[in-house]
C-alpha cells in the first residue's frame, strides 16, 4: 500500500472518529436538555394541579396553626396565611411530587416577585434562588389582592436528569472508547506491517546483493578452470579451486545464519550447556578479527579483568554472539576501527563489553536494533553488509542463557554493546 494511500485512509479514519465524539456530544447534550424540559413540564403540571385541588378545597375552614404566630408578623403576612392554607399547600406538594417521583428534596415558598417578599414556605436558606426560580404559578385563584406565586426550587436539580440518562452517557463512552482502540490498534498494526514489509523487502536485496557476489566469484574461477592452459598448471589451477572453496563456505555462512535466525524465531533450538573458560573464547575471536581490522588501518585489543571468568553455558553461541558484536563494530566503524573488549564481574554476572568509536546510533534507532531484519540506515542501504540479524541473534540468545544485552550509543561518537551472562548457571 502506498503511502500516500495510508496517509488519506488515516485522515478518513480520524476525521470519522471526530466526527463521532461530535456527534455523540451533541446527542448527550439533546439529551440532558429534553430531560431538563421534561423535568420542567412535570413540576409545572405538579405545581398547576396542587393549585386546583386547593381551589377546590377553598371553603374548607383553615387551620388554626395557619395563622401567624409571630410577634413581628405584619399586616400582609397574616391576610395571606388566612387565605391561604399553608399546611395544606406543604402537604399536597408532598403528595404530588412523592407520586410523581421528581424528587423529595425541594425549596418551596408563596411569594411575591416585584417586591421579592416570601409570606410562607421553608425556602428561608433559598431565597434568591426561590424568586428566581422557573417553577412557578400564580395564586390569583386563592388570594386576589395581590400577585402571589407559588414556586418550587430544586437544590438537586441537575442530578434528576443526569442520573436518568447516566446509565446510556457511560454505555455511549464505553462504546466509543472501544471504537477509538480498535481504530488505534489497526492504525498502529498497519504501521508496523508496513515497516515490516519494508524490512523484508531490505532483507531480500541486502540477501540478493550479499548472494550474488560469491556466485559471480565462482561462477568466474570455474570458467578459469575449465581453460586448458589452467588446468595444465597446477598452482593456478589449485588458486582458483581455492577461491571456489572460499565463496562456497562463505554463501554456506550466509544460508546457515538466515536459517539458524529461522530456527531462533520458532524457538526450536536448544542449548548444549559446557563448563569454558569466557576468556579463553573470547581471546580466540579477537585473534579472528585482528586480521580485518589492522587491514583497515586499526586495531583491536582485550581488557580481560574479570575474576571468575568460568561459565556453564553454549560455549559455540557464546562465540558467535561475539563474533556478531565484533563483526558490527568493524562494519560500523568508519575509516580506522577501534575496538576494545572488556570484561568484569558485577552482581554474580560475567559481563563483557565491546567498546568503538564508530558511526554511533541515535536514540530512535537504540529502541529497534534488537528486532529481526532492523538495520540502522547509513546512506545505501548496500554500504554496509548484513541482514538485519545480527543483533536479535544476540538478543534471542543472551535471553536464552539467562541473561540479558543492552547497548550505549551516542552519534558520532560510538557505542558499547554490552552482554551480561550468569556466572552460576545451575547444571542440568
Amino acid at each position: 500500500m502506498k503511502k500516500r494511500t495510508i496517509v488519506l485512509l488515516i485522515l478518513i479514519c480520524s476525521l470519522s472518529m471526530v466526527g463521532i465524539v461530535f456527534i455523540q456530544v451533541y446527542w448527550v447534550k439533546n439529551a440532558v436538555q429534553l430531560q431538563a424540559e421534561q423535568f420542567d413540564n412535570k413540576v409545572q403540571l405538579i405545581l398547576k394541579s396542587v393549585v386546583n385541588r386547593m381551589f377546590d378545597e377553598r371553603d374548607i375552614a383553615l387551620s388554626d396553626t395557619t395563622r401567624c404566630k409571630n410577634l413581628h408578623c405584619d399586616h400582609r403576612t397574616l391576610q395571606v396565611l388566612t387565605s391561604i392554607n399553608t399546611l395544606r399547600l406543604d402537604s399536597l406538594l408532598n403528595e404530588e411530587f412523592g407520586s410523581m417521583k421528581i424528587s423529595k428534596s425541594y425549596k418551596w415558598g408563596v411569594f411575591n416577585a416585584d417586591c421579592e417578599t416570601i409570606f410562607a414556605g421553608n425556602s428561608a436558606d433559598f431565597t434568591p434562588q426561590l424568586i428566581a426560580t422557573n417553577h412557578r404559578v400564580s395564586l390569583s385563584c386563592l388570594y386576589q389582592p395581590e400577585e402571589l406565586l407559588l414556586g418550587v426550587y430544586f437544590p438537586e436539580e441537575k442530578n434528576v436528569f443526569w442520573l436518568k440518562i447516566l446509565p446510556w452517557l457511560l454505555l455511549s463512552f464505553i462504546l466509543l472508547g472501544v471504537v477509538i482502540y480498535a481504530f488505534s490498534f489497526v492504525l498502529f498494526s498497519l504501521l508496523r506491517q508496513k515497516k515490516l514489509s519494508e524490512m523484508k523487502t531490505d532483507f531480500v536485496n541486502n540477501m540478493t546483493h550479499e548472494f550474488k557476489t560469491p556466485i559471480a566469484t565462482i561462477s568466474l574461477a570455474s570458467e578459469m578452470l575449465l581453460k586448458s592452459e589452467i588446468a595444465e598448471s597446477p598452482l593456478k589451477a589449485n588458486k582458483y579451486a581455492r577461491i571456489i572453496h572460499q565463496e562456497n563456505l562463505r554463501l554456506q555462512q550466509q544460508v546457515d545464519q538466515v536459517l539458524q535466525i529461522s530456527i531462533l524465531d520458532k524457538g526450536g533450538f536448544s542449548l548444549k550447556r559446557v563448563e569454558f573458560n569466557a576468556h579463553d573464547t573470547i581471546k580466540s575471536c579477537i585473534k579472528h578479527f585482528e586480521i580485518t581490522v589492522r587491514e583497515k588501518g586499526g586495531f583491536i585489543s582485550g581488557k580481560l579483568n574479570a575474576e571468575k571468568q568460568v561459565l556453564y553455558n553454549d560455549t559455540h553461541h557464546f562465540a558467535n554472539m561475539i563474533n556478531n558484536l565484533l563483526d558490527n563494530a568493524a562494519k560500523y566503524s568508519p575509516a580506522y576501527p577501534e575496538i576494545q573488549v572488556i570484561t568484569k564481574n558485577i552482581d554474580g554476572m560475567f559481563v563483557v563489553e565491546v567498546h568503538d568509536k564508530g558511526i554511533g546510533i541515535g536514540n530512535e534507532d537504540q529502541k529497534q536494533i534488537f528486532r529481526k531484519l532492523y538495520r540502522v540506515h547509513t546512506g545505501n542501504v548496500h554500504d554496509v553488509k548484513g541482514f538485519g540479524l545480527g543483533l536479535f541473534y544476540v538478543k534471542t540468545m543472551a535471553e536464552a542463557m539467562g541473561g540479558s544485552v543492552h547497548v550505549r550509543s551516542e552519534l558520532t561518537k560510538g557505542s558499547v554493546f554490552e552482554i551480561r551472562l550468569p556466572l552460576n548457571a545451575e547444571k542440568s
